[in-house]
């Protein structure tokens, strides 16, 4: 097993490594304002036997979960996902996978709902064109459930610095668990955001820990589709002073300076617009042709109309150029309650209006759907939808392997519906009163009016009466037309006897 701890602080944030105490139990330096990814590479041969046993299903695997509270971000860890539990697979072989195995380590995240095959949907890598795989997302609050199942699935009570690290995962602001089988390896990766903390890193008896300190700067001949970063790097139990490391490396994903927010437009009905309010129009300096993208994940309990967004001049409307992408299946009338699939994925590209001058603040919307929901007490529901994923796609810079980068980040859901070697400039999301305060969620909340309760028993009663009194009717309807039709036959067979006994009665007299 290998870890890898790194720090990444703003520009200007230097700091001097004669103030690290590097010993043999791990290293301590100073608090500074700094991000920290911690990440664990771990071979197949020291994974438990019943966790490997199900990542062998897959050619790869990824589970990420993102915190619905607003964090702060920089270079090289801009890439975002909607807040949540995300899940994607491609199978080993084209064949049907059992997600009950799956799913059961997915309890480790709380109560989640994908044990049938239906609940996932299509979901393919574009390096696996010829393989269909899975996609599931359901909205987790926070790593509270994975933290007490690590804690006593992988800590002893005789490890405190196990206990510790797990427990840390509590302001986590994003983790990664994503398996390979080419590579034959799973990496378990932490992000905790952009704050003041300190510089601490310990050391273990059966893995290797790199241990790197930078902030972003610029080698010579840097170029544009690089990033560059400087700073030191120490391998805790092999060295005793830090060594410096000056290097450039490619980046898919970067930050474009710009921030978005969304809310849900007022009345919304059951057909709400989600409105994207922008700071900017300003597209990525130096980045080339460039289109702006929001990647939405929909619970099942709203969606978004294919057919609608297919109608050019409704989106140009709406600041809206097209419909690119939306997953399948998506059941346009069916219920919430009876709907197996866990949601929709769409991707919509976006029209900011030229840029002028000085940059403008603009909005797009987008049209959505709400499902009959379950009656309730007090007659309505309140639903959450994540933000979406907000970003300029750029022109593929297709010479340069991306995969080169230490920090880079792939199948995300939205990258693999562009070409390799696409960057993209990610727009950072306020939260829900438009600042970057740490308290705020990235979460569009609405109130959805549903049956009440307490009459619900007198609709079904109400219902039942009024079926069975339109039945009577229309029985009572065939009833009387069908007497109405038997008198009328009585009485012309009466005038036709009467008829025939005249007519007997001349010819007597005859």
């Amino acid at each position: 097993m290998k870890e890898r701890i790194t720090f990444i602080h703003p520009v200007g944030g230097e700091h001097d490594p004669k103030s690290f105490d590097i010993q043999p139990k791990g290293m301590l330096g100073p608090t500074i304002n700094t991000m920290r990814e911690d990440r664990f590479t771990i071979p197949m041969d020291e994974i438990p036997a019943k966790i490997a046993e199900v990542l062998r299903q897959f050619r790869s695997l990824q589970v990420r979960w993102a915190s619905p509270i607003q964090q702060n971000a920089i270079s090289p860890f801009s890439s975002r996902i909607s807040p949540g539990l995300h899940v994607s697979y491609t199978p080993a072989k084209q064949a049907d996978i059992d997600p009950s195995k799956l799913c059961t380590l997915l309890k480790a995240f709380g109560p989640v709902d994908c044990e049938s095959a239906e609940a996932f949907t299509e979901y393919r890598q574009k390096s696996s064109e010829m393989t269909t795989g899975g996609y599931f997302y359901q909205h987790v609050e926070s790593l509270d459930d994975f933290i007490a199942f690590s804690s006593a699935k992988f800590c002893t009570e005789a490890d405190p610095e196990c206990q510790a690290r797990v427990r840390g995962l509590d302001i986590a602001a994003s983790l990664d668990i994503t398996y390979d089988a080419k590579e034959g390896t799973a990496k378990l990766t932490g992000f905790w955001p952009l704050r003041n903390q300190p510089l601490v890193a310990l050391s273990a008896d059966k893995r290797r820990t790199e241990v790197g300190i930078m902030g972003l700067d610029e080698p010579p001949n840097m170029k544009k589709h690089e990033l560059g970063a400087s700073g030191t790097l120490t391998v805790l139990k092999e060295q005793t002073k830090p060594s410096p490391v000056f290097f450039a490396f490619p980046a898919r994903h970067r930050e474009s300076h710009a921030s978005f927010s969304a809310r849900f437009v007022t009345p919304t009905g059951l057909h709400p617009t989600m409105q994207l309010e922008f700071d900017s129009n300003k597209p990525p300096s130096d980045a080339g042709s460039c289109g702006m993208y929001a990647y939405l994940t929909l619970p099942r309990t709203i969606f978004a109309d294919r057919y609608q967004l297919a109608d050019d001049l409704f989106l140009a409307s709406k600041n809206l150029t097209a419909a690119p992408y939306t997953s399948l299946p998506v059941d346009l009338e069916a219920p919430e309650y009876t709907t197996s699939v866990w949601g929709s994925t769409v991707l919509l590209q976006l029209a900011p209006p030229e840029k002028r001058t000085h940059q403008d603040a603009w909005t797009a919307e987008i049209p959505l759907h709400l499902r009959y929901l379950k009656p309730s007490k007090t007659g309505t529901e309140n639903i959450e939808v994540p933000f979406p994923a907000v970003f300029w796609a750029c022109e593929p810079v297709k010479s340069v392997d991306f995969t080169k980068s230490p920090f880079d980040r792939t199948h995300l859901g939205y990258d693999d519906l562009f070409e390799d070697g696409t960057v993209f400039w990610h727009v950072q999301p306020h939260g829900l009163d438009g600042s970057g305060d740490m308290n705020s969620r990235l979460m569009s909340g609405i109130s959805v009016p549903v049956l009440n309760d307490s009459v619900a028993d007198w609709v079904g009663i109400g219902t039942t009466a009024a079926i069975s009194i339109g039945f009577a009717w229309v029985l009572w309807k065939l009833l009387s037309a069908f007497m109405q039709s038997a008198g009328k036959n009585n009485a012309s067979s009466t005038t036709v006897s009467g008829s025939s006994v005249k007519k007997d009665g001349k010819r007597k007299k005859q």
